[in-house]
Parts: structure tokens; sequence; C-alpha cells
């Protein structure tokens, strides 16, 4: 919102208008003055101890400029403001037209091209060292595409920067950027990917705005209307479900990319110059006078008042949500009972059988000799039959970087370790150890047990039911080598079921505190491991080993690196550990808070 107050007040300014920017305060009503509010609907509900009364006579003495799509509470809120105001402006022509037919006299201000916005310049030799560019705050629907879209974008160097938005964004973070990091990021994009919020077809013009002006190809889902661009002349657009597909044709396409983001440059530039597409509004303003205030439109206002009362009984629903929790957490209770139980009996069926209550039968193909790894790639199997094959056959189509594969099963009791000795004899030419025990320890020592074994300094971590893409490795790994202090790397991962994506946020440990937010597919510097003491193989903590491991990291100081990519694919079914976890999260959480109680978890 900042930007386009910034946009619009630099036009004005060329148009050799007196502006004032950014003024403090609430807008009064002031001769020769004209207060324009960007985005009423933040402008106004963000005024910290103001009166409602105040705030709409601040509302009555301005000109607002709206910001929001239909559909949204942001919209009816800046709809409400809007409505007693002096004038009404809003930068789409969809919201413009939403504004007429509830009884607005709205005009469309048409934001339109400013060399403020151009860091490419028509540069045509300059590298684009980014293929696939998205920018955007994260939505269901845009979480759903881009777990769909996993399969098809992972094999070109794509930035997905999502953010969550339970808040105003008031500095730039390394998903968010804005200013002239944004549009540094546009003249380095190949192609700007641009999904709609929800349903409504409503064309995000400040994106794709900056993105022409940079010279970055817009592909963007069908809209309702694209402003003064034609479709197929200056951007591209299909439908939401071949998006993706789309994307990955286009980008093999590199002249018919040029073409349309030049042909788009050109036009803004000398068609939709914006300091002539502000110049007849501000006429219309100051010539024609002010408009009077026109009362509140009759609609339910978006505050709720105290008068208004609960359908039915709070109190019941709470108590329905506790003896709710307290079922899970009880079934939770008896299953964690249950897989302790066999642990101990199979621990002494092993003392029994091998005098070790720890055996393990290890087996490597003949390559694992003499073989020098960059990355091991450590996957952790529990009667996961159906799925190893494909996942240990990911592992292997890796491209780019010399992996060896630790494949530890925590006593299957299906055919899982027949499968993976039949799968090392096919292919003895890769570097396999299979660590099978002979008694179950649980997922936290498994995966110690593998590190241990891992005989390169990064570890990818790798569950035997999900899988990875050939280049995810590589980027991984390139990514530790760019950031020293990171003691691990991670990447966007699509979930098989179509629930959208995972790990898709950075690094961030106040954000971590909130919940785990980062899957255990990430690749972990053998050092750091050693140094924090591994995965927790005796906690109570049962199914959140990766969660309780990354609080150690961001205890002892150490980063991670988020590549912004899709790398990997979670498969959800019904034997799914996670399963198991979901029941009771809340005493989990509980006694992460108690054991690592130096953490700021009142912060949060």
């Amino acid at each position: 919102m900042t930007e386009i107050a910034e946009l619009i007040a630099m036009a004005l300014v060329d148009l050799d208008y007196g502006v004032a920017y950014p003024v403090s305060g609430l807008p009064t009503a002031q001769r020769n003055t004209v207060n324009l509010v960007i985005a009423p609907h933040e402008f106004f509900s963000l005024q910290v101890g103001e009166a409602e009364s105040e705030l709409m006579r601040a509302a009555e003495a301005s000109v607002s400029i709206g910001v929001e799509q239909p559909g949204t509470s942001w919209f009816e809120v800046g709809t409400h403001y809007a409505s007693v105001g002096r004038a009404v402006l809003d930068i789409s022509p969809f919201a413009t037209a939403e504004l007429r037919r509830r009884g607005l006299d709205a005009t469309h201000l048409q934001l339109g091209y400013h060399t403020s916005l151009d860091h490419w310049g028509g540069d045509q030799a300059r590298r684009r060292s980014k293929d696939l560019l998205f920018l955007g705050s994260m939505t269901e629907r845009r979480s759903r595409f881009f777990g769909d879209a996993v399969s098809l974008l992972w094999d070109c160097e794509a930035d997905i920067r999502l953010f969550e938005y339970s808040q105003p964004m008031t500095e730039p973070r390394a998903n968010f950027v804005s200013g002239a990091d944004k549009r540094q990021l546009l003249a380095d994009s190949r192609v700007l990917l641009n999904v709609h919020r929800n349903a409504v077809p409503y064309l995000e013009w400040v994106r794709v705005l900056e993105a022409v002006s940079n010279g970055c190809l817009v592909l963007t889902e069908e809209s309702a209307d694209y402003g003064p661009l034609v479709v197929g002349e200056h951007l591209l657009a299909t439908t939401y479900d071949t998006l993706a597909a789309y994307a990955a044709s286009v980008l093999i396409d590199e002249p018919l990319r040029r073409e349309i983001s030049t042909a788009a440059y050109d036009f803004v530039r000398t068609k939709l110059e914006l300091t002539a597409l502000l110049e007849p509004i501000c006429e219309a303003l100051f010539e024609q006078g002010v408009p009077r205030p026109r009362p509140p439109l009759r609609t339910r206002s978006y505050r709720k008042t105290s008068s208004e009362q609960p359908l039915w009984d709070g109190g019941i629903l709470e108590d329905i949500r506790v003896q709710e929790r307290q079922i899970r957490m009880r079934i939770k209770e008896l299953l964690d009972s249950e897989t302790e139980l066999v642990q101990k009996l199979e621990a002494i069926e092993a003392k029994l059988r091998f005098g070790d209550e720890c055996h393990q039968e290890v087996t490597t193909t003949p390559a694992w000799a003499g073989f020098e790894p960059a990355v091991t790639v450590l996957i952790t199997s529990y009667n996961y039959c159906a799925f190893i094959e494909q996942t240990i056959s990911s592992a292997m189509a890796s491209e780019g970087v010399a992996a060896e594969l630790i494949i530890v099963d925590d006593h299957s009791q299906d055919s899982s370790v027949e499968l993976v000795r039949s799968i090392m004899r096919e292919h003895a030419e890769f570097p396999v150890m299979l660590i099978a025990n002979s008694a179950n320890a649980g997922v936290g020592a498994a995966r110690n047990a593998g590190f241990k074994a891992a005989r390169a300094e990064r570890v990818f971590i790798l569950d035997a039911d999900n899988y990875v893409f050939p280049s995810a490795l590589g980027k991984l790994a390139a990514a530790l080598d760019r950031e020293p202090e990171a003691a691990f790397s991670y990447g966007i991962i699509g979930r098989l079921d179509g629930s959208g994506v995972m790990s898709h946020l950075p690094w961030d440990p106040r954000r971590l505190l909130e919940s785990n937010y980062i899957d255990a597919m990430a690749m972990v510097r053998r050092s750091v491991w050693e140094q924090v003491g591994g995965f927790d193989a005796f906690t109570s903590l049962r199914g959140w080993e990766d969660y309780e491991l990354w609080l150690r990291i961001a205890a002892h100081g150490w980063d991670a690196a988020f590549v912004p990519q899709p790398l990997a694919a979670y498969r959800v079914h019904g034997v799914s550990r996670q399963q198991t976890v979901d029941l009771d999260t809340e005493s989990l959480k509980r006694a992460l808070r108690k054991r690592y109680t130096f953490l700021p978890w009142d912060d949060i």
C-alpha cells in the first residue's frame, strides 16, 4: 500500500502539484486541499485509539483510493469508509464496477508506467537468472495450486514467495519483497506467474504493472478483465487447471516470451504513462468542485456491535471442544503406549536371538566401497513396502550431485527389507547401504543410525513414503554453499493428496515457535547434527522428532537456508505417522515449551 501511495505521489509531483506525503494524523477538511487516502481499508482500520465517529469524519473529508478486490473482507471495510467520502477512486475496473453497482459514483484510476517502476530499462542483453516468479499472500487456493503444480515446475529456476498475512507487513522479509528489491527481482525473472487469491477473477493489476515495466512476461489465470492490456499481445492467460502446464511450455519458448514481454513494455511506456492517466482525474477533482458527502451505504457494518449475540451458548461449544481434545489425547496416549510396548518386546526378542537388543544387519552394494559422496540420502522405513521403491528410484535419479543412499529399516513387518535387497541387486552400480534393525527403535533412533553411517557432510532426510525431484539435492547443496551459517536447507514440498504445499516459508525461529512449518525432508549438515546431539531417540515427543531438532538448532543460534522452489512430494495416507501426531498437538507443544523455556514463547 505504501508503494502505491509513493507511486501516485511521485506522479503528482511530476504534474507540478504540491504534494505532502506522508502526512501524520487523520485527514481534515481544508480549502484548496484534496486528501487522498490510499487503501482506506488499512488506513482507517489501523488508527489506534481513534473512535469510529472520528474515523468517519476523516473519511468524509477524504478521497479514497481503493486497492482491494471484491469478495474479501478488506474490500467491505474500504467500501464502508469510501461511501461517505468526497470522491471514490479504485485502481481496478472490476472493483469500480462493483462499487457502482452498490450506488457509489466511483471512478477508475488506471495505474500506469512510471520510471520509478522500471529497473530493466529495455536492456535485451540482460540475463534473467530466474525462470519463474510468484509473489503473493498464502491462501488455500494458491496453496492447492502449487501443491498440484510441483511435478510440472520442479525442472526450472523457480522463486515462489508465499507470505502469511495475519497482520500488515511493515517491513521486507525473505518471502515478502518490496520497493527496489522487488523490481530488481522482476527484472531478473523471465515469467511472473499470477494465481488469483480466491475464485473471484480479479486481476492483480499492481503486480502485473510492475512485472510488465521490467520486461517480465505475465502469465495469469483468466480474469474478468485485463485493463488496457490484450491477451496474446501483452500477456498470456489460461485456466486455473492448465496454468502450471502452460507455464512449463512457455519457459521453453524464449522467442515467444521475449516478443510478448517486449510488446507489453513498449505499450505501457508509450500508451499507459501514469502522469497522463492522472491528469484528467486531478483536473476533475480541482476544477469541478468537491461532491457533497453521501450517507453511508445501507449495509451491515463490518464491526461487531455489543448487541450482537452468539446463536447459541458458547460455553456448550467450549465444553464439547474440551471433551474432544481429551478423547484425542487419550487415543494418542494409547497408541504411543502400544508402540512402546512393541518396542520393548522386540528388544527382548533381539537380545535373546542375537545377544544384542540393538542388533543390526548391514548390507551394501558393490559400488559402496571406495565411493566418495557429496551428499548422503537417508531413507528411514517402517512397513512402507508399497511406497519405498518409488522413493529409492527418486533418490537414484538425482542430478548434478554425487549421492550415496542409506536405508534404515526399523524392523518392518512387511516385505520392505526383501524389496530393498532386490533393488540393491538390480542397481549394484549405485552406492547403497541397508541397515536392518532387529527391533523397532523409533524414527529418531533410526535417523541417528543413518547419520552415524553417513560418509558425506550433508545428509538429506527422506521418509520412505515420499520422493524428491531430480534437481532437489543439487539445489539444496548449493544453498548450503551460499549460506555457511545455515545448519540445514529445505524447499517447497507438494502434498500428493491435493491439499497444498508445505515447507513454503523461510526460516524464522519466532514463526517456528507457533508451529512446525518445516517438514523433515531437509538437507542437514552432519557436523551440526553432532553438535546439537542428534535426534532425540528417548523423547515423549513421538512424531515431533524433526520439530524438536529444529528448535534445538534454533536454540544453538544456527540459521536455515530456504530454497523457494518445488523440490519434493509428500504422501498423505492412512498409515502415515502424521495421522497419530495430529491427534494431540497441544500436549506436545506444552512439553516443548517446558523443555526449551529460554526460547521466546511468550512473544508469539
